[in-house]
């Protein structure tokens, strides 16, 4: 039997009753978070582009596979979506936009009750645990972007429970998925291709990769098949010049649900910001001046802070996102800023630039040990040449170990969804959400609010284009 087949076994049977149990509260924060994101992402610059790809002659038109797509891709775009440190993969964004946008279109018999939180426990399971075989934090590094590596078989997998194939179709659909695999975005993949003007295609090709996923395993429902020894064979294998971690693959839907080991973010930054954003604030919220300060001194694993420590934000979106110095200053001047996920331009006042140019990022070669299962920071205050404060981050808020909480995912949603929904609007979704997992009516309650969102936004990007601004 090959991995596929075993994996392809364990995700026909399900996760187990008790695994659904202990993650029931977490999914339904995840599937908030998630649809949160992609509100916020559709009415950015980028989301509008993407979305405007769909047309009659246009690459993307109104179809399911195509709305997986696109709303995959708006919702990963904004960089506030979850994120799972010991695979350095991003599952929400796919799995919860995959499952709804299938739930939402297939016909109502086709799901049984708990087959949508089924389907995103496996996408879970999915991303992650291939993730952390193939070593995700370190390739991210090497130029391949892991939550694109893995974006088709996961789509395939979150599709093949949907559709509830039995494990020889969920083979022959993991196999078809993996066929497609390739996470090379281009550029610098650990910097989100940061340094490139214009708009990356990063997110499009994401959201190209999760329909393909789809699209395979609905393929393998209707009788296609694949091979299903391609994670044995190392040279055909779409992993071929990565390592591969069989033992790990081995243990996916075994255990504690992954889904309790994802991160949310309380900021739009990269999530190897988050620990030194936190740390640094509660050092302010002691009551500390930062214009007092000579210096803010940041120890990071050498890998994140040779991400990070740069200060090019005048280049794109991305170098603001990823920028540390440029991220702590946010933190201290202008926080109500820290989930804009637009990030149109960077902000140059006096005190902005005053505090980042005080910021210095060190790399540690003792955090490096905390990795990948933490992404440590060590903040260190300065006056002068003397240390006045330090603060060591090891799990962020957010982390597992310190886990959003019901209210404060319903913060977050609704900081992400000012300005661009009525409150009363805002609350029903928020409200639906936490019941999408065990209720069909929620489901297409959000679906149908989505659609709407998305047909407004359409009809203004329309308007734009018909009376430009002089």
């Amino acid at each position: 039997m090959t991995l596929i087949d075993t994996l392809a076994q364990r995700m026909a049977a399900g996760p187990s009753i008790d695994a659904m149990e202990s993650a029931a509260q977490t999914l339904s924060v995840h599937v908030l978070d998630t649809v949160g994101a992609w509100i916020a992402g559709r009415a950015t610059r980028e989301g509008r582009l993407l979305n405007g790809l769909r047309g009659e002659h246009a690459p993307f038109n109104s179809s399911t596979l195509d709305a997986v797509g696109l709303f995959t891709a708006t919702a990963r775009l904004t960089e506030v979506d979850d994120i799972h440190m010991a695979s350095c993969t991003t599952p929400g964004a796919l799995v919860v936009m995959t499952a709804l946008t299938l739930a939402a279109n297939l016909p109502r018999d086709w799901l049984g009750q708990a087959r949508f939180a089924e389907a995103v426990h496996v996408g879970y399971e999915v991303m992650t645990g291939l993730g952390e075989a193939v070593s995700g934090p370190k390739i991210l590094h090497q130029g391949v972007w892991p939550s694109l590596l893995l974006a088709p078989v996961t789509a395939a997998a979150v599709t093949a429970k949907l559709l509830n194939l039995d494990a020889e179709r969920t083979a022959h659909a993991l196999a078809i998925a993996l066929t497609s695999s390739n996470g090379r975005p281009g550029g610098n993949a650990s910097a989100g291709v940061a340094s490139v003007r214009g708009t990356s295609a990063r997110w499009l090709l994401f959201g190209m990769a999760a329909r393909t996923g789809c699209a395979a395993a609905m393929s393998a429902a209707a009788g296609f098949t694949g091979d299903r020894g391609l994670l044995e064979n190392d040279q055909a294998s779409p992993m071929r010049g990565l390592t591969l971690c069989h033992e790990r693959i081995a243990r996916i839907l075994q255990g504690r649900p992954a889904i309790l080991g994802a991160s949310i973010k309380p900021y739009c930054a990269a999530k190897h910001n988050i620990a030194a954003m936190f740390g640094f604030r509660q050092l302010l919220d002691q009551g500390i001046d930062h214009e007092s300060l000579t210096a803010v001194r940041v120890r990071l694993p050498p890998s994140h802070a040779n991400m990070v420590a740069h200060y090019d934000v005048e280049i794109s979106r991305l170098s603001r996102v990823t920028s540390c110095a440029y991220n702590l200053a946010l933190v201290g001047v202008m926080p109500d800023e820290l989930l804009d996920v637009e990030r149109a331009q960077a902000h140059r006042g006096v005190e902005m630039t005053r505090l980042a140019d005080k910021v210095e990022v060190l790399a540690d070669e003792h955090l490096q040990a905390a990795t990948p299962h933490a992404y440590p920071a060590v903040v260190e205050l300065l006056i002068g040449e003397r240390i006045i404060a330090s603060q060591t981050i090891i799990h962020a808020w957010g982390d597992p170990q310190r886990p959003f909480r019901i209210d404060e995912a319903r913060q977050k949603f609704r900081r992400l969804s000012r300005d661009l929904l009525e409150p009363s609007t805002a609350l029903e979704i928020e409200n639906l959400c936490l019941e999408v997992a065990d209720s069909a009516h929620a489901r297409a309650s959000v679906w149908n609010h989505l659609v709407d969102i998305d047909r407004r936004e359409s009809e203004r990007d329309s308007l734009q284009l018909t009376h430009p601004r002089n």
